[in-house]
């Protein structure tokens, strides 16, 4: 009799775990999710444009942090949506909502588009609609992240009443790149795992430009990020060379780089971007000057590489000196070392190129830093920073496994197959 009865309690067990929804996380250690470039092949020419209003607004950041002594730029980027950014796939909400969200290491809020949203943009991607979820709450002004919002002028609030914001992207003469709603806080399912308590925010109305997706996953060094919020302490991806494939980005401990050619430097403190001390730049047999105090920023949401002066100067002048035996033609878009290549550039020999680094050294593949801008020219997609912000775009980040940890204040870089990590 004892025998059946624990019999039955085995079955009874085995149908309850096959019926029950995935276990909640409880802030685990690592999550899994992925990242899909949103235009499959790279346009050069508007890589380009978008890029540098990237940069521009970037650098003006910088100078507002310092000319206002906080050190840090706080106010978000306006991202490289037009084929340059990455999408981060994940849900929201019980049952979850499948999405995709720009993934954007130079900011830190998290938002999706509410309900209809009848004035957001981008309109035709799908929506998260709050009276569709179980786990759906509002966020009072006493919570901990509108008081985040509320120190950077973000958040208005009155007592007790919810938490409004607008989060403007770009510059002040720019008022049309915003997101503007209210805080929310809901569960978030990234892989197969489920984590509650995720505040994010629900955005009522925006204006600009967000790809084709439904909002924007901060990943950047602040309280608000999904990095922060996760409380994994690091994240990392691969981007993969072919941008057609989706590339993975992975949080906390899943992340971990481990192995041969795992190099690392520390993240300056003085910046709230992921900058770097760049000490100096191998060009063939050259070696030239880095970018100085003011680093160098690891950035998602730019396409390009910028080098401010003479960082840039210097370089360029070793790359020419070293392909001599080289046919060059006039650039364009920005684009000052252009050579006639053969078919796709593939049969050309450029220079190599090295970033050395405090504590490490990337070895660049040639496509990192020469592509095929239209037929039969190929160019260094390097380009001068009019300002003293230096950015390694995402491009040149293709096939190496970067890590972020914020715990340790650190960015490891290691060589990668980005399709099968």
């Amino acid at each position: 009799m004892a025998t059946t009865r624990s019999s039955i309690l085995v079955l009874v067990t085995i149908c309850f775990l096959l019926a029950a929804p995935p276990a909640y996380s409880e802030r685990r250690g690592f999550f899994r999710a992925t990242m899909t470039r949103n235009e499959p092949a790279i346009n050069l020419t508007r890589a380009a444009h978008k890029s540098r209003q990237r940069l521009s607004i970037l650098a003006a950041r910088l100078v507002d942090a310092a000319a206002s002594g906080s050190g840090s730029a706080q106010t978000p980027l306006q991202m490289d949506s037009s084929g340059g950014a990455y999408d981060m796939t994940f849900s929201m909400g019980t049952p979850p909502q499948k999405l995709s969200a720009l993934a954007d290491t130079g900011s830190d809020l998290i938002w999706a588009k509410c309900g209809a949203c009848k004035r957001c943009a981008p309109q035709g991607s799908p929506s998260y609609y709050p009276n569709k979820s179980s786990s759906f709450s509002k966020l009072p002004c006493s919570s901990g992240l509108c008081r985040t919002l509320e120190s950077q002028s973000i958040a208005t609030c009155s007592t007790g009443a919810l938490c409004d914001y607008k989060y403007s992207y770009g510059l002040a003469s720019d008022p049309h790149h915003y997101t503007q709603g209210y805080m929310a806080s809901e569960t978030f399912t990234l892989g197969g795992d489920a984590v509650r308590g995720i505040g994010f925010g629900c955005t009522t109305m925006s204006e600009g430009g967000y790809g084709s997706g439904s909002g924007l996953v901060g990943l950047g060094r602040g309280k608000l990020s999904l990095v922060r919020q996760l409380k994994v302490g690091a994240f990392s991806y691969c981007l993969t060379s072919d941008p057609s494939k989706s590339s993975p980005l992975l949080f906390g401990g899943a992340g971990a780089l481990t192995g041969p050619g795992v190099q690392s430097t520390p993240l300056l403190k003085t910046s709230t971007y992921y900058t770097v001390n760049l000490t100096s730049i191998s060009i063939g047999a050259a070696t030239t000057p880095g970018t100085g105090r003011h680093g160098i920023i690891f950035d998602s949401g730019t396409t390009l590489t910028f080098l401010a002066e003479p960082a840039y100067t210097l370089a360029k002048v070793a790359l020419l000196s070293q392909a001599a035996n080289l046919t060059r033609v006039p650039g364009t878009d920005g684009y000052e070392v252009c050579f006639q290549t053969p078919g796709s550039g593939s049969g050309a020999v450029f220079p190599s190129m090295v970033l050395h680094f405090d504590g490490g050294d990337m070895a660049l593949k040639t496509e990192d830093y020469f592509r095929a801008v239209e037929d039969s020219v190929s160019c260094w997609i390097v380009q001068s920073s009019p300002s003293h912000t230096s950015i390694v775009g995402n491009i040149m980040q293709m096939d190496y496994h970067i890590r972020y940890d914020l715990d340790k204040s650190t960015l490891s870089f290691q060589p990668a197959n980005c399709e099968t990590s």
